[in-house]
């Protein structure tokens, strides 16, 4: 009997613990149904038991109220633009109505298109200074290395002399009673506007508040602009009396320049930092004017890149300004410009033409009608849509477009000996993918060499100031492979090779030289991708050049040829 009594002692105390543990489970299960309500759509039902009289509840502290869920999907189409990033998706699927994001209760970023109104001075409509200097210094580079390349005296004054005692004297040597800089007509009232003009859209494209504006009679569009014209005359006196600009730089105005008439000048005055901007601001005005009126209705529907080009050459400022911070040159800010050709884009899921009644993107129809054979009753189907193509699984692609510059100052001595020899070659390449998958990529790349320069010294030439000769020439290398490893990361090193021809409008390195080149080079680098199908590459070549022997003389000569390129990927049938 006392053991059976025991038993029921055990059996209730186990019972009376269950019991309390399953009210504390549902106090806590209610206190979080509380917490979450107004974010699900189903209502939580908690079980009601009879219960001995419960406790007060204590007071629990107050949380934040997470973001509420979206349900709604997700259409790059109709999202609206910012100055920043955008949020990049690496999920590689097409979206459907079934997904959603979590979206911040109270968004307080302000889109681009707002910038230019905008008075709370919000981050986003601030001027993105890193790239506008970084795109002012390249232009001021590109600038330099012209003149020092196309001028003998450019690099004769800048390399002699203590340098910055005549930078000092050159600035001091400026003539600010004169008007006129003894320059051609064209530099001065052509050539120095449009310097202004890209300028100004180094500005406006960095510049929120104005990058979005049409021309228009508006304070925002003449207050961007009026911005743009005071960088611009900040630039003209760096490029003028700056360190890095022709003050330095070949050292204009601490030194005497004979003219052909007989006059004599140091080549400064008024003229060059009054129209760089107010003749800038004119040439920007009325490039605004052919953009609206003119270029708008010739981008109404997708053109061939070529045909963009062209249509460019209407808005050299605004084009020019996007090659230097690396964009197409008939991109726009404000409005999407599409180009047609095998190398664009194909349609994604955002592009799809909507349907009547439907959202744009909607990938779903209506039911069927009665009578068509159907899975379910009241289903519903995805659109056929031959146009929409999958995304092709790497980075990059099958076929490769694009583009390189390379510099060698330095001779090497492998297999030429011809020494102090100046390279500049200027190539279009195309590659093509043999091995999609694997470990590493190998690929077919030949080039066409479209300009390349050489120049060497001609130290028997009698005259005393033309000592070194330079010849241009155009090629070909159907011979080309490399090697690209780590396929799936954004920065793949590489290995490389060409080999072709140059023929060149000069007998090259000597007299009894012989104008047809061979050329082969060996190399190696590192692809990176700004995008998934976009690419900047630095890379380096030892390139030899080389007639072979089918001339009188055959010097030959070694290139250490450092370079940067730009390519674009396409795959047929994916995007």
């Amino acid at each position: 009997m006392s053991e059976y009594l025991a038993q029921r002692v055990r059996n209730t105390g186990v019972i009376c613990i269950l019991t309390l543990a399953g009210f504390a489970g549902q106090s806590a299960w209610a206190q979080m149904s509380d917490n979450v309500q107004g974010m699900a759509a189903v209502n939580l039902q908690e079980p009601h038991a009879a219960t001995p009289a419960e406790e007060p509840a204590v007071a629990q502290p107050e949380l934040p109220d997470a973001p509420r869920p979206s349900f709604e999907p997700v259409n790059a189409a109709v999202q609206p633009s910012t100055s920043v990033f955008p949020d990049f998706d690496f999920s590689g699927g097409a979206l459907d109505a079934s997904k959603f994001v979590v979206a911040p209760s109270n968004p307080e970023r302000v889109h681009l298109n707002e910038c230019p109104y905008d008075t709370s001075r919000a981050k986003e409509c601030r001027v993105h200074w890193p790239q506008l200097l970084i795109s002012s210094a390249t232009f001021l580079a590109f600038q330099d290395l012209g003149n020092l390349y196309t001028g003998y005296w450019y690099r004769y004054e800048t390399t002699t002399g203590k340098w910055f005692d005549r930078w000092i004297n050159s600035a001091a040597g400026w003539r600010w009673n004169v008007w006129d800089d003894d320059n051609p007509y064209l530099d001065q009232y052509v050539g120095h506007p449009m310097m202004g003009s890209i300028t100004n859209y180094f500005w406006i494209q960095n510049d929120p508040k104005g990058m979005t504006l049409e021309m228009s009679n508006t304070w925002p569009y003449w207050r961007s602009r009026l911005r743009a014209t005071a960088f611009t005359t900040a630039y003209s006196f760096l490029w003028k009396l700056g360190p890095l600009g022709e003050a330095s730089v070949g050292h204009n105005g601490d030194h005497p320049i004979y003219l052909q008439d007989g006059t004599v000048s140091n080549e400064t005055g008024w003229v060059e930092l009054v129209t760089t901007p107010v003749g800038g601001l004119l040439w920007t005005l009325g490039e605004d004017s052919l953009d609206r009126y003119v270029v708008t209705k010739l981008e109404e529907k997708p053109r061939r890149p070529l045909t963009l080009l062209l249509i460019s050459f209407l808005t050299p400022s605004r084009a020019t300004a996007n090659i230097f911070r690396f964009r197409p040159p008939w991109y726009r800010d404000g409005r999407q410009v599409k180009a047609g050709s095998f190398w664009s884009d194909p349609a994604g899921p955002e592009d799809i033409a909507p349907q009547p009644g439907k959202a744009p993107g909607d990938l779903f129809t209506d039911p069927p009608a009665a009578g068509e054979a159907t899975a379910a009753s009241g289903a519903v189907r995805r659109v056929p849509n031959p146009e929409f193509v999958p995304v092709w699984p790497y980075p990059g692609g099958v076929h490769e477009f694009g583009a390189w510059w390379g510099l060698s100052l330095i001779s090497g001595h492998i297999w030429g000996y011809a020494g102090d020899v100046k390279y500049m070659p200027i190539d279009v390449t195309y590659s093509y993918l043999i091995n999609p998958e694997g470990k590493w990529h190998f690929r077919y790349s030949p080039e066409v060499t479209a300009l390349a320069m050489l120049d060497w010294p001609t130290p028997d030439n009698p005259n005393s100031l033309d000592k070194r000769k330079r010849s241009y020439g155009s090629g070909v290398s159907p011979v080309g492979f490399r090697a690209s490893f780590y396929p799936q990361s954004r920065v793949q090193p590489f290995l490389s090779t060409n080999g072709g021809f140059i023929y060149f409008m000069d007998r090259v390195l000597s007299p009894q030289g012989s104008q047809f080149m061979y050329t082969i080079d060996f190399g190696g680098g590192l692809q990176i991708f700004r995008k998934e199908r976009q690419t900047v590459t630095i890379g380096y070549r030892y390139q030899h050049l080389s007639n072979a022997n089918i001339s009188l003389h055959n010097p030959g000569t070694d290139a250490n040829t450092f370079y940067v390129a730009v390519s674009r990927y396409r795959t047929r049938g994916y995007r």
